[in-house]
């Protein structure tokens, strides 16, 4: 009972670690700093994606009363001319409103800041970009995040079975490919296709709804049932695709 409430509780701990780690690296991960302009803060969190209904509210936060904000923006694609819109401040907030655009759509801009004469520029060194996605019911994306860590969860838990005594893989990798099979081909084709805008308009092909990493999972652990099943050292193998579900969980945004 002690091992195994130890072993649970390290499997917990190594995902929150492991999804900590890939949110941080993650490409979607926002633009965010503070720095000062005459002895007072800026702060910035800038989004990459835009998920939501609407509009997408780019907003900083100042402790500078004049403090004047410009945002140019256009298509990603730089066949538009530039869109020149002024913030607007209240109560220590500059705010500007970037129309919604159609899902898939990217957008570039650049943020200039001006202040006694002083110029500042966000992002720094470069443009930023947006990109808008269809909005997501929140029960898909419930079911697909919970899908995707239980399924995580029970993959280090397996793969954990390797220092027990009387190890059960057969049963852990049973439930980890079905935690997998649920993400990848049910919830993440229909989440691909809310967030492609094609729900009720369009078909998209086939090859675009499934996520390769995801599809790549389920394979390792159908792999991993027979082995485990078929083989003399099932526990070796066990550990090994516990390890390499991990790598490509987190090298998921190369795929």
């Amino acid at each position: 009972m002690k091992q195994s409430l130890i072993i649970w509780t390290s499997a917990v701990i190594i995902t929150f670690l492991v999804g900590f780690f890939q949110n941080r690296t993650s490409p979607e991960y926002p633009i965010s700093g503070t720095f000062g302009v005459n002895g007072q803060k800026v702060s910035y969190h800038l989004k990459k994606v835009h998920r939501e209904k609407g509009d997408y509210n780019l907003m900083l936060r100042t402790d500078v009363k004049d403090l004047q904000g410009i945002v140019t923006w256009r298509l990603y694609d730089g066949k538009q001319n530039w869109n020149v819109d002024k913030m607007k401040y209240s109560d220590g907030i500059l705010t500007v409103n970037i129309p919604s655009q159609d899902a898939l759509s990217k957008i570039e801009y650049r943020i200039s800041l001006s202040s006694n004469n002083k110029e500042y520029f966000l992002p720094k060194n470069h443009s930023g970009t947006i990109l808008f996605l269809g909005p997501v019911p929140s029960s898909i994306s419930i079911h697909y995040y919970l899908t995707l860590f239980i399924g995580l969860i029970l993959a280090i838990r397996t793969g954990l079975e390797f220092f027990n005594n009387k190890p059960r893989l057969r049963l852990y990798s049973i439930f980890t490919l079905i935690s997998f099979f649920s993400c990848a081909m049910i919830f993440a084709p229909v989440r691909k296709a809310y967030e492609m805008g094609t729900i009720g308009s369009t078909v998209p092909p086939i090859s675009e709804l499934f996520e390769v990493w995801l599809v790549a999972l389920v394979m390792i652990w159908i792999i991993t049932l027979i082995l485990i099943s078929y083989t003399k050292n099932p526990k070796n193998w066990i550990l090994t695709f516990s390890i390499i579900t991990v790598i490509l969980f987190l090298s998921q945004d190369f795929f």
